[in-house]
């Protein structure tokens, strides 16, 4: 290993876990992995079995500890970290959980032991829990578009994107990684409204659905959806406070309900995403010129 320190020897009991990964950082839109990955901890069994050399994987200028100061004292600095879990449902497969902040550097050197640990703990399956943002209205149910290294869970689990090329978050490049050599991958993308600013549930509790639909588990998702309704009431008593943030919605919700609909007549005549994402990109820098801040929530 190069970087990853393991607490001792791995359980001999696990029997072909699935590994999931979820890092923060800009594919985490609304802290919708991460919020997916600490409900997991929160539900299940689970012990930390390594964790990765934190001076090998971050620019502390960029990503500084918090350090507590109380009447002057020092407390004591608290580092970005990337852990290793072993997660045991009541039903399933066991899991093996790599969470915490995206890395800064290192990312080859991460991937290599990430692709290690796959081979010691015998896993043959990956999934990746993560976000990204796109004009879709907050009014509307959250999808969840996939990468993956087999055409069948494209189909199964969500909507591929149209071909792209982007700047790739750390997550990305580990599910590349371990494709390459040969896990079954699947990256799971929830779509979160480019307008709403801190955590969105709702976007947690559809990934923890799919997740669990694909591994065979159980993971209860009440809470999320509670916080997802209070979310909701937040998000449109702010919209109602502006009549543009409301006109623009209301575009949205058309665009998304006509690209729900095959059958619409208007078909052909739809804006793309990308036209969509540059109309809402422009509206808010306007919004923000205006009032402040282009988010609500």
């Amino acid at each position: 290993m190069h970087i990853l320190r393991l607490d001792g020897p791995l359980d001999d009991r696990l029997h072909d876990p699935v590994l999931v990964v979820s890092f923060d950082g800009w594919t985490d839109a609304g802290r919708a992995g991460s919020m997916a990955a600490e409900a997991m901890l929160d539900q299940w069994q689970h012990r930390l079995v390594g964790t990765f050399d934190p001076d090998r994987l971050f620019d502390y200028r960029d990503r500084r500890p918090l350090l507590p100061i109380d009447g002057g004292l020092l407390g004591d600095p608290e580092w970005p970290a990337i852990e290793v879990l072993q997660l045991t449902p009541p039903q399933g497969q066991e899991v093996v959980l790599i969470h915490g902040a995206e890395p800064d550097l290192s990312w080859r050197a991460l991937c290599a032991d990430i692709v290690e640990l796959a081979g010691m703990v015998g896993a043959k399956r990956y999934v990746g829990l993560g976000a990204v943002p796109g004009p879709i209205p907050h009014t509307r149910p959250t999808r969840v578009i996939t990468t993956a290294s087999r055409d069948d869970l494209l189909d199964r689990i969500g909507l591929p994107d149209e071909r792209l090329v982007v700047p790739a978050s750390c997550q990305v490049v580990v599910e590349a990684a371990l494709r390459d050599a040969g896990l079954t991958t699947l990256g799971m993308w929830a779509r979160v409204p480019h307008y709403v600013a801190g955590e969105y549930p709702d976007a947690a509790r559809v990934l923890l659905d799919r997740f669990a639909d694909y591994v065979g588990t159980h993971l209860d998702t009440s809470d999320l959806a509670a916080e997802a309704a209070e979310n909701r009431q937040r998000l449109d008593h702010a919209a109602e406070g502006s009549p543009e943030i409301e006109s623009h919605i209301a575009d949205l919700e058309s665009v998304f309900d006509a690209q729900s609909d095959v059958q619409n007549s208007m078909g052909g005549n739809l804006p793309t995403g990308d036209e969509i994402a540059a109309e809402l990109q422009r509206f808010l820098r306007g919004f923000e010129d205006d009032q402040g801040p282009g988010s609500i929530g």
